[in-house]
């Protein structure tokens, strides 16, 4: 997310998802069987108000309404007739904010050869470089007193632009938010800015002060080579460097197009909403160049990349691809198993009581199942613009101090073995767990933009209702339903890792023999290690003992951190 939005989100803890099904736009909950308002002062007038006309007319006439279906009832985006804007309306609700939402289909696996990044940069371009009627600071200067911003968020399959307001702002704010997208100023002077901020970004926060999200999108790419997912959403440096405003502008006609676009409406929003932003922004380009295949994805080598970079501790993240889906049979049992053992930001799970809580090695140890990214305000529970048809199995160990950092790795090794053959998921620890995730599900739609962004993705995914289905499923498995799916699906042979931090020749040398990396605990105020209970000391060598499974020079790889992302 380049930009936090600073609109306050007035809503209360929902606890019903029934209702929250899509609602057609011109169903009678949503109130569209008025017609829209006749066509208000053209924007030279500088009235404000909202034209549900486009200024361009390609492809149809500028007020003719949109086709609007269900989510159920939609084609996918590229099905869609050349001439309709698809719209998703939740049923509008008593509360004074209203989301919009401009989901296109497109993301970083749309980024030619060479040009890592181009779709984030015409992204971000867009939504903060000002419009045809407002440069950079007066797009600034008018949404500030709306203390609403437009966000603009880049995925690998996935770009959506979207804003909250107070409705007494609504009228204020589509028009921008509409020329931010149909209208964009493609300044030289503000290119070439958040060029340089791109490049930054990636060169000096995340590859110098960022180790833990430089390891998690080191391992991305480590993951993905040779796949459209293979190149960090952000970009590299040279290509940022490279690229031209003329290029950025020819990729962002090819993208941004009616046949990939998603209308979301969300809040207490007025009767019509959801045809007038679907016409005004119907004189996009019709069709674009043709979406990315996503292909299936292997687990391969090399098994570790050691990233060199100084550092007082390590930052340590695993993972491999996998197809588990949200509508697959085993989603409900496998979030259980990951959220007993290392749910994130929570202490229930077993890598937090046993990695920080018995040993205090750092500060959290998690698990997932599906791509998680932390960046600003993002909380697990909203972890909305990012669905995926490819997805991947992941353990994230927050920096370690160096000393320890290699009985980290093992401890999260043999805790998954344990999982897996020696220690299953026992009947309490399911049952915990299920009665936690009842609970803790209702809190990723609480407001009304949660909403439509789980509606937006679950559309994509073809997995309408998917929070009720979880919470459903999550009621219906037992302890060896649980335990059952997690042996089917987690490999730990198949586990990839990179480490980020400094000496890596000899981490290499030490992954390479199995050599032992023993524990060091922290002494007190005297300069003394307090008791350790027994059993805990036997599990330490028992840890000792677990193999980092590297097969030879071929499966570990060292670099310097300035050639990660370059």
């Amino acid at each position: 997310m380049r930009r936090a939005a600073v609109a306050l989100l007035a809503a209360a803890l929902a606890c019903s998802h029934g209702e929250d099904r899509v609602k057609t736009a011109t169903g009678a909950q949503a109130g569209s069987s008025e017609s829209p308002p006749s066509e208000a002062p053209g924007k030279g007038e500088r009235s404000g108000a909202f034209t549900a006309k486009p200024r361009s007319k390609a492809g149809g006439e500028a007020g003719a309404p949109a086709e609007v279906r269900t989510a159920a009832e939609a084609p996918a985006a590229q099905g869609a007739a050349a001439n309709e804007v698809r719209v998703l309306a939740l049923p509008p609700s008593q509360k004074p904010m209203v989301t919009v939402a401009l989901r296109f289909t497109t993301g970083a696996v749309d980024d030619p050869q060479g040009q890592a990044g181009i779709t984030s940069l015409a992204a971000r371009v867009m939504a903060e470089g000002g419009t045809q009627d407002l440069d950079a600071r007066s797009l600034i200067l008018a949404l500030f007193p709306m203390a609403t911003s437009i966000d603009d968020r880049v995925d690998k399959e996935l770009t959506t632009f979207s804003a909250t307001v107070h409705r007494d702002n609504l009228e204020k704010l589509l028009p921008i938010l509409i020329d931010v997208v149909a209208h964009p100023r493609w300044d030289p002077r503000e290119f070439a800015r958040l060029r340089e901020a791109a490049v930054i970004d990636v060169e000096k926060r995340l590859r110098q002060g960022d180790d833990e999200n430089l390891g998690k999108e080191a391992l991305g790419e480590l993951l993905y080579r040779g796949h459209p997912y293979g190149r960090l959403t952000d970009g590299h440096v040279a290509d940022l460097k490279a690229l031209t405003l003329e290029e950025v502008k020819a990729h962002a006609a090819k993208i941004f197009t009616v046949d990939r676009l998603t209308v979301g409406v969300a809040g207490g929003y007025p009767p019509g909403l959801s045809e007038r932003v679907a016409a005004a922004i119907a004189g996009l380009p019709r069709t674009g160049a043709r979406s990315a295949a996503i292909a299936q994805q292997q687990p391969h080598g090399p098994r570790y990349l050691l990233i060199e970079k100084q550092g007082d501790a390590t930052a340590i993240s695993c993972g491999f691809p996998w197809q588990l889906s949200h509508a697959d049979a085993d989603w409900a049992a496998l979030s259980i198993a990951r959220s007993a053992f290392g749910e994130h930001r929570q202490f229930n799970g077993r890598l937090m009581q046993r990695l920080r809580e018995q040993r205090g090695l750092n500060y959290g140890d998690y698990s997932y199942i599906e791509h998680f990214q932390q960046q600003g305000g993002n909380a697990a529970t909203a972890q909305l613009g990012r669905a995926r048809h490819q997805q991947d199995f992941t353990i994230w160990l927050r920096p370690v101090q160096n000393e320890n950092r290699l009985f980290a790795l093992r401890a999260a090794l043999h805790e998954l073995s344990r999982s897996l053959e020696g220690e299953p998921f026992s009947d309490d620890e399911v049952q915990q767990t299920k009665g936690f995730l009842d609970g803790y599900i209702l809190l990723f739609d609480q407001t009304d933009a949660r909403k439509l962004g789980y509606t937006l993705d679950g559309d994509f995914l073809g997995t309408p209702d998917f929070l009720q289905r979880w919470r459903t499923g999550v009621r219906e498995v037992s302890a060896a339903d649980v335990n059952a799916a997690w042996k089917k699906w987690v490999k730990p042979e198949a586990l990839e890792c990179v480490l980020v931090g400094p000496g890596m020749d000899e981490v290499k040398r030490a992954l390479l023999s199995d050599a032992e990396t023993p524990m060091h605990y922290q002494k007190d105020a005297q300069g003394n290690v307090p008791e350790k209970p027994a059993a805990l000391l036997e599990v330490d060598r028992a840890v000792n003992r677990t193999s980092f499974g590297a097969r030879g020079e071929q499966d570990v790889a060292v670099v310097a951190v300035e050639k990660v992302f370059e």
